[in-house]
């Protein structure tokens, strides 16, 4: 078992998209894709402990150590499917599993029905696909709200930590949980600044763009129809109570739609992957042993 992955950095068609490299040699082969404004670190609790498996968890452009997109464009929802058969590509893999957890699930599935022949097996932790799906009546709205936005936005940083423990703190007030569990991913999403009066400051990594609206949205019918698509032999891990992230009225019928091999339900919140990972990773043995 390696703890300590190997940074890896890819080049790409993006730029140069970052990871963390664990377990290499070992006969399965896991690329492992994070939340939105998280990173490669997502997996830190988890990748060490399947063994079995060498795991390549990449930083999705414009989070962790991953270059941003190129000054005046924007970060569209299924940009990122295009990462992942170039990171594929460079490391070799005809065939592997893709685990994705949140964002990365959805984009995780969506490129296992673009190109199925590639993937051995899909795991999705607490998501069903992109979410929120356009709503009859919005897009005009939808439209409005994201030019808006976009027009007033700035990539200039302007809140800044004296610590990593400070920023902890703050990451924890989003996103409630030990800061034992947050440690790797906060340390990896933050960049250290000198100021003028010789102090270090700490901001995040993160591209500031990634908080803009989409211009437009999925209708949920799209949604279901590429989640029916799925072919590969798919795990749904899913944390009790429902989080905010699944608690939308058409949960289950993505779920029907998706109709996973394995659902799983586990006591935990949205990261249950790092709060519980002990659990997520029996849960996903058993998947990939059955």
């Amino acid at each position: 078992m390696r703890t300590c992955p190997e940074e890896r950095r890819f080049s790409c068609r993006y730029g140069t998209v970052a990871g963390l490299h664990w377990n290499p040699g070992a006969p399965r082969k896991v690329l492992a894709l994070h939340g939105w404004l998280d990173n490669a670190a997502s997996f830190s609790a988890l990748a060490p402990f399947l063994t079995d498996c060498e795991v390549l968890a990449m930083d999705f452009p414009g989070h962790g150590h991953s270059d941003h997109r190129a000054p005046g464009h924007i970060y569209a929802f299924f940009d990122y499917v295009l990462e992942v058969p170039e990171i594929l590509d460079q490391l070799g893999w005809d065939k592997a599993v893709l685990l994705g957890h949140s964002l990365g699930a959805a984009i995780a599935q969506l490129y296992s029905v673009a190109e199925p022949e590639h993937i051995e097996r899909l795991i999705m932790i607490e998501n069903l696909g992109p979410i929120p799906p356009w709503q009859p009546g919005q897009a005009a709205a939808q439209l409005q709200k994201a030019v808006r936005k976009w027009k007033a936005h700035t990539l200039e940083h302007r809140r800044f930590y004296p610590s990593v423990e400070a920023a902890i703190a703050a990451r924890q007030q989003a996103t409630p949980m030990p800061a034992t569990c947050l440690r790797p991913l906060v340390e990896r999403g933050l960049a250290k600044r000198e100021t003028d009066d010789g102090k270090t400051r700490y901001h995040w990594r993160t591209d500031k763009r990634l908080r803009l609206p989409s211009l437009f949205r999925l209708a949920e019918a799209q949604i279901q129809e590429i989640l029916q698509a799925t072919s590969v032999p798919t795990q749904v891990l899913l944390a009790e109570p429902v989080t905010e992230a699944l608690d939308y009225q058409t949960a289950s019928q993505r779920l029907r739609a998706l109709a996973p091999a394995s659902v799983s339900r586990l006591p935990g919140g949205h990261h249950l992957h790092l709060t519980r990972a002990s659990a997520v990773v029996q849960q996903i043995k058993a998947f990939l042993q059955a």
